[in-house]
């Protein structure tokens, strides 16, 4: 049996996070559009579920001047 792959579209996160400086933001599962966002990471998932995403992709929104890394 194969098994399909699905493959997201590139996105430049800089630019979706960048209205949202300071705060948790909630991304839908394809990581292409804000789902939901807030001031902790509770509210925005709360957010996202309430506009029907089930398994949203939390991240916070580094404030200016300050990097981020993944590991």
């Amino acid at each position: 049996m194969k098994m399909m792959q699905k493959v997201s579209k590139p996105m430049n996160l800089a630019k979706i996070l960048q209205p949202y400086v300071g705060e948790w933001v909630a991304l839908s599962a394809d990581g292409q559009r804000v789902a939901g966002h807030g001031p902790s990471p509770e509210i925005a998932v709360k957010r996202a579920k309430r506009k029907g995403e089930r398994d949203p992709i939390l991240i916070g929104a580094p404030e200016k001047g300050w990097g981020g890394y993944i590991l």
